[in-house]
């Protein structure tokens, strides 16, 4: 016994010694570019097995063709036809869909992703246009709120500045707002209250607008903004009507 003392005691002093010496230290670093290209790269065939049936579910669904389209629509600034149809699509949807009456529809430019084609509009293009999940959000704001909310997005030529909007007419004269028109009929009154359909990114102050925190009211619902572009498109399929959308002057610049 006295034997694995003497030896456990020198045995175990090297042991938390060596736990004190310093560990390693870089000196030196090197790198090398590895490409990744999946068309060089042989491919799994276990794991191509394993994906394909839904890698056919998805394919199928994302070619489903909603409508047609008589030309290629491109986002532009300041009004487009584009811009239009797409709010046009959040305006009747909170209208006919949610059950509210909506006074305006919202939508922020630098959101719209990309165009759609001439031809066939499948679901794969309305996922190109908006890759997001953002949600229908309906805010309730006095009338001196919407002017400033419109105002905000009138008075930059950023991209997520862009005024995109449908059931209102406005018309900016040296990149000041000077009127606004409600097309249900409405009169602009800054003490009256209106209803504004948007994405739940701009009420969530997203791209600067912070000032809609003291909005009247706020109800979330949970659709998606594409989902809804996806509900217009296939409506107009439906009907057999060709998508042949133009300006209407809803953003007048004097």
């Amino acid at each position: 016994m006295r034997f694995i003392k003497t030896l456990f005691i020198p045995v175990l002093t090297l042991l938390i010694a060596a736990c004190q010496k310093p560990g390693y230290h870089l000196t030196n670093q090197t790198y090398s570019r590895i490409q990744v290209d999946s068309l060089a790269a042989p491919a799994d065939s276990d794991m191509t097995r394993f994906l394909q049936p839904y890698r056919q579910r998805l394919d199928q669904t994302m070619n489903e063709v909603l409508a047609v389209s008589t030309v290629r629509l491109d986002k532009a600034k300041p009004e487009c036809a584009l811009n239009n149809l797409l709010t046009d699509a959040m305006l009747q949807y909170g209208n006919q869909k949610l059950g509210q009456t909506v006074d305006c529809a919202h939508l922020n430019y630098g959101g719209i992703r990309t165009g759609l084609p001439q031809g066939p509009i499948r679901i794969g293009n309305i996922y190109e246009v908006m890759p997001f999940d953002n949600q229908l959000t309906l805010l309730t704001l006095k009338g001196s709120m919407l002017r400033q909310f419109l105002e905000y997005f009138i008075g930059s030529q950023a991209d997520e500045n862009a005024l995109v909007v449908s059931g209102v007419r406005v018309v900016i004269k040296d990149n000041v707002l000077s009127s606004i028109t409600f097309t249900n009929g409405k009169t602009f009154d800054p003490n009256q209250n209106y209803t504004v359909l948007v994405s739940d990114y701009i009420a969530n102050r997203g791209g600067g607008t912070a000032f809609l925190k003291d909005a009247v009211a706020r109800k979330d619902y949970a659709v998606t903004i594409r989902d809804v572009f996806i509900d217009y498109f296939r409506q107009l399929g439906k009907a057999g009507q060709p998508i042949t959308p133009t300006t209407d002057g809803r953003i007048a610049i004097q």
